[in-house]
């Protein structure tokens, strides 16, 4: 199983290399460059447009350079829902929920299904989620950061650091063994810390597998305090065992 594995990963390195070094290539003019039947080639394109890796055109794909610069504005869009999804199970009636400038992080609240909620967030796309109409919603107040559109400076640090939330949904940049938890932006990295600090039941993690492994410019907090880490099948199992070992329940979406 491990040989079969990785040898797929390595296929799909090889696809993704040759579609860096071509405009587009053909599903049949792949399966030449790699001898392997077409069905194969197939399932592996599917895969790979799942993971937003390429973009399937009629006849023809091309790699997809917009997945790897833009964690927040792009990235695979199923398998954010679906981690969205599943974070969405630890919120219970009443309660208070962190919830950061994440895109994952936000879709969480397209699937909430617990009543009489308080949202509090520094994300104002929160005005293009769905609303229930017995829950409150919160937004920090602060100075307006683009083209996310994020709320950060003393005015939302202060708003955070009045209130205690019973659930925290943090999205980030990266996640290594090395470095912990770290995002792009300095002043966002301050309104996490603070929301992980002012959580006092369920610190949850979302990351997807393009952020396992890797090193933003600044740090929110260590792996080891949060609670769960939701992520999904295509992250590095290596380290997700090594983060097991601190103490954080592990969660992948298939």
């Amino acid at each position: 199983m491990k040989n079969s594995i990785e040898t797929i990963n390595k296929r799909h390195k090889d696809i993704l290399d040759i579609l860096q070094s071509n405009e587009r290539m053909t599903t049949l003019e792949l399966s030449d460059a790699l001898n392997v039947s077409l069905s194969t080639i197939r399932r592996d394109l599917n895969l790979l447009e799942e993971k937003n890796d390429i973009i399937r055109k009629y006849g023809y794909c091309l790699y997809n350079y917009q997945n790897k610069m833009d964690f927040d504005q792009s990235g695979p869009t199923r398998i954010k829902q679906l981690i969205a999804r599943e974070a969405s199970n630890y919120v219970s009636d009443y309660d208070t929920v962190f919830i950061n400038s994440s895109s994952t992080a936000l879709q969480v609240i397209d699937f909430l299904h617990s009543d009489y909620l308080t949202i509090v967030t520094n994300n104002l796309k929160v005005n293009g989620s769905p609303r229930k109409d017995n829950c409150n919603y919160i937004l920090t107040g602060g100075e307006m950061r683009f083209p996310k559109e994020a709320l950060v400076g003393d005015i939302a640090l202060g708003t955070i650091s009045s209130m205690n939330a019973d659930v925290c949904v943090i999205g980030c940049s990266g996640v290594s063994l090395e470095s912990g938890v770290t995002t792009k932006i300095l002043n966002e990295a301050k309104i996490n810390e603070l929301m992980i600090d002012q959580t006092i039941k369920y610190k949850i993690l979302v990351a997807d597998y393009r952020k396992i492994g890797l090193t933003s410019k600044f740090k929110i907090a260590d792996i080891s305090v949060f609670d769960y880490l939701i992520t999904d099948q295509f992250s590095s199992a290596e380290t997700l065992n090594e983060i097991a070992k601190m103490g954080v329940q592990i969660i992948q979406v298939d």
